[in-house]
């Protein structure tokens, strides 16, 4: 009995992991690369990914209107993490670790959509250095490299940020709309 008991528990474990290596989808191929035209009906379907966020989100939808930006308020859950997008790709220099970096920028509250933050309330832009996160978010300086001057990005910042400013409630998330001048 002990002989049939162990043979069950290795074919067992030798099955789960080639289920496991098959979830990952490492065939050799393209991800596509078992899907038919439907008249073969010998190939398996394809393994979907896995969902390996448990919030996920939208960015909210970006107008510029008389050179004024605007953000629909964001819809859904407080993200649990940080992302970033390209909005407009600009035409001026990359941008490399350590360089300064003029920026324009809105943030809004991701909870109630409002306007927490503009640089066209100060008297000048903000530089900061790309990759150095001394006085602004981690997150901000390193979405800065290996951009060009010009460029416009979104960011969010995820709920419980650790490196917003005081006066921001951290228990908030945030999207910044950023313009590299």
């Amino acid at each position: 009995m002990r002989l049939n008991q162990a043979k069950t528990y290795t074919t067992l474990v030798v099955a789960s992991a080639f289920l496991a290596l098959a979830a990952c989808g490492d065939s050799g191929g393209s991800p596509d690369s078992s899907v038919t035209d439907g008249d073969q009906t010998d190939q398996e379907a394809p393994i979907q990914p896995l969902d390996l966020t448990g919030n996920d989100f939208e960015f909210p939808p970006v107008t510029n209107a008389n050179g004024s930006i605007n953000v629909e308020a964001p819809q859904g859950s407080l993200p649990t993490f940080s992302a970033r997008r390209t909005l407009a790709t600009g035409t001026g220099s990359p941008i490399g670790f350590g360089d300064p970096v003029v920026l324009r920028y809105s943030m809004y509250s991701w909870s109630s959509g409002e306007l927490v933050e503009t640089t066209d309330s100060f008297d000048e832009p903000v530089t900061v250095q790309a990759g150095v996160a001394e006085g602004v978010p981690d997150f901000l300086s390193k979405s800065l490299l290996g951009r060009n001057v010009g460029d416009q990005l979104q960011l969010v910042y995820e709920a419980g940020m650790t490196d917003l400013p005081s006066y921001l409630d951290n228990a908030d998330a945030y999207v910044v709309v950023v313009e590299l001048i």
